[in-house]
């Protein structure tokens, strides 16, 4: 079975090798959200979960979408564009847990933090709000296998002005942190839950080679390849840590 499994990762990253150098560009219509049956795996995130596009569309394919196609299970995204791990709102992390059932989910995949970097948001409230997320969930729902999605390369920054062109994972925001010092905060906070981390930075899909072939706004979120390859790279990390 454990060879099986492995041939069958190796597959995917293989897959992803072959579209990093290919490519798929066609434009895919909005998607719709649906309820979580029984066995999915349920992503919780921001803009880049939900599938972001040019004009305010949704990628059906997203993300998620292909983890869902390559792993042939069903999947509940509850990507919210703009969404943080702090915040009040019905798109951030703990309003939006507490808006869904999670009851009958595998796989929880948390995967925001860009958007706290960007809105300057203190890091001692970034960790306290995620620990205090991730605490829920495993009261909550125990059975649930959680994993943790760091944010993906940035080549936007909000210092001196909102959107303004730089390279986030070296840049100070105004709250005096950069993006890679984010990274390895919610990843401290992850790994005292005991909860796997998916981590770009030693190879992430979008970096400074790439940003303008697999990202739609030239810095920050991916196009339909860029959805696709980082979909198959997340259920390869899924599959690996027993989430599937």
């Amino acid at each position: 079975m454990r060879k099986r499994r492995n041939v069958f990762v190796s597959l995917l990253l293989v897959a992803v090798v072959l579209l990093s150098v290919t490519g798929c560009t066609r434009k895919q219509p909005v998607s719709e959200s649906v309820a979580t049956p029984p066995g999915q795996i349920v992503f919780l995130g921001d803009s880049i979960t939900a599938g972001l596009l040019q004009g305010g569309q949704h990628a059906k394919k997203s993300y998620p979408w292909w983890v869902g196609k390559s792993l042939d299970v069903k999947v509940s995204n509850y990507g919210r564009d703009g969404g943080k791990i702090t915040g009040d709102s019905d798109r951030d992390l703990l309003p939006v847990l507490k808006s869904h059932s999670l009851k009958g989910a595998r796989t929880v995949v948390i995967a925001y933090g860009i958007n706290d970097y960007l809105g300057n948001v203190g890091l001692n409230d970034v960790t306290a709000r995620l620990s205090a997320a991730v605490e829920y969930i495993q009261k909550r729902y125990p059975k649930i296998k959680i994993v943790g999605m760091l944010p993906q390369s940035a080549f936007v920054v909000p210092v001196p002005a909102a959107n303004t062109t730089g390279v986030a994972m070296q840049t100070r925001n105004k709250a005096n942190y950069t993006e890679s010092e984010l990274c390895d905060n919610l990843n401290t906070v992850y790994q005292k839950a005991n909860v796997p981390v998916l981590d770009w930075r030693t190879d992430s899909v979008i970096n400074s080679g790439n940003v303008d072939q697999l990202t739609w706004d030239g810095g920050l979120h991916p196009n339909v390849e860029g959805y696709q390859i980082i979909g198959l790279r997340v259920a390869a990390f899924i599959l690996q840590n027993g989430g599937a």
